[in-house]
C-alpha cells in the first residue's frame, strides 16, 4: 500500500467523484481509478461504489472503516513533517504573580533573552494557588508566590521579604518618610495585596474612600501622573517603576505588612533540563540580590 493510494482514496471522498478529484489534484481520472483498484485489491475489499448514472461515489462499510484510518494516517504524516521544523530551543517555564512578572523580574527576563539564546522563556502570570497547581503537575520549572502551601512534589524555599511603600507622582510635595495622615484617601489608587494588608489599610484609611480600585497592580503607574494621587506598592517593584515612570516613593513612619516571597521548585524536574533550570534559578537569585530594598532569605 502506497501513500499515493491513500491520498487518491481521500481525494475521491473529498471531491465526491473521480472526475472532480482528478481535476482538483492535477492528475488523470484513469490514474485515480488505477490507484483505487490497486488499493482495493491489496485490502481484498471494495471501498467505493460507483453507480451508473450517479455522479457521486458511495462508501461501502469497508470504505467507511478505511476512511477513518486513512484520515488518521494523513494527520500522522503531517505531524512527521512538522518534526523537521522543530528548533533546538529548550523551554523554561516560570510562573509568578502579576506584579512580579511586570516589575520585579522583568529586567531579569530581558537579560535572560540575551544571555541564553538556547532557551525559550515561557512566563505565566497566575495567582498563588494556580502557580502551586502548575508546579505540582510539572507544568512549571520555577514559581514565585507569596504564601506557603505545602503540596506534593514541590520544594518551597523562602526567598526574600519586602515592606510596602507609598508611590506617587514625582512632583508630589512629600518627604522621604511620611505619616499616613499626610495622604488624602480620596486620591488613592488602591490595590488589595492580601487579607493582612486590607486589615492594616483599614486602620489608617477606614472606609472605601479611594479614587480607584485596581484589578491588577501593573495598572498602577498609568493613574499616578496627577499630583496628589498615591498608591501602596511592595518595595520589590520600585527598581522597574522608578526607571520607567516619573514617580517617587516614600516610606511610612508606621509598620507596614511584610510580604514573604517563596521560590518553588519541582522535586522531579525534567531530566534533560535540570542543569539549565538550576542555572536560571541561580541567576534569578543573584539578580534579586542586587535589589537593596529586598531582604534576601536565601
Amino acid at each position: 500500500m502506497t501513500q499515493e493510494m491513500i491520498n487518491t482514496f481521500l481525494n475521491v471522498y473529498k471531491y465526491g467523484n473521480m472526475t472532480s478529484a482528478a481535476a482538483n489534484t492535477f492528475t488523470t481520472q484513469s490514474n485515480m481509478s488505477k490507484q483505487i483498484k490497486l488499493l482495493e485489491e491489496e485490502l481484498g475489499v471494495t471501498l467505493l461504489i460507483r453507480k451508473k448514472g450517479h455522479a457521486s461515489i458511495t462508501l461501502t462499510p469497508h470504505g467507511e472503516a478505511f476512511l477513518k484510518l486513512a484520515q488518521d494516517y494523513q494527520s500522522l504524516m503531517k505531524e512527521f513533517e512538522q518534526i523537521k521544523n522543530i528548533n533546538d530551543l529548550t523551554d523554561i517555564s516560570i510562573g509568578a504573580l502579576d506584579r512580579m512578572n511586570t516589575f520585579t523580574l522583568v529586567n531579569y527576563y530581558r537579560y535572560a533573552l540575551k544571555a541564553h539564546p538556547q532557551i525559550r522563556l515561557d512566563t505565566h502570570t497566575r495567582h498563588t494557588r494556580e502557580i502551586y497547581a502548575l508546579m505540582e503537575s510539572n507544568q512549571l520549572d520555577l514559581g514565585f508566590v507569596t504564601a506557603f502551601l505545602p503540596v506534593n512534589n514541590v520544594k518551597i524555599t523562602p526567598l526574600f521579604e519586602e515592606d510596602m511603600c507609598v508611590v506617587t507622582s514625582k512632583d508630589t510635595d512629600l518627604g522621604e518618610i511620611i505619616s499616613p495622615d499626610e495622604l488624602d484617601p480620596s486620591l488613592e489608587i488602591y490595590s488589595r495585596w492580601s487579607d493582612e494588608f486590607e486589615i492594616w489599610h483599614e486602620q489608617y484609611w477606614p472606609g472605601r474612600d479611594y479614587r480607584m480600585h485596581l484589578g491588577t497592580a501593573s495598572m498602577a503607574p498609568d493613574y499616578l501622573s496627577e499630583k496628589g494621587r498615591w498608591t501602596i506598592m511592595p518595595v520589590g517593584t520600585l527598581q522597574t517603576l522608578l526607571s520607567s515612570y516619573e514617580l517617587s516613593f516614600h516610606h511610612l513612619n508606621v509598620d507596614t505588612p511584610k510580604t514573604t516571597v517563596y521560590l518553588l521548585e519541582s522535586k522531579n524536574p525534567h531530566p534533560n533540563r535540570i542543569d539549565l533550570i538550576n542555572t536560571i534559578k541561580q541567576e534569578m537569585i543573584d539578580y534579586l540580590q542586587t535589589n537593596t530594598l529586598l531582604r534576601m532569605l536565601k
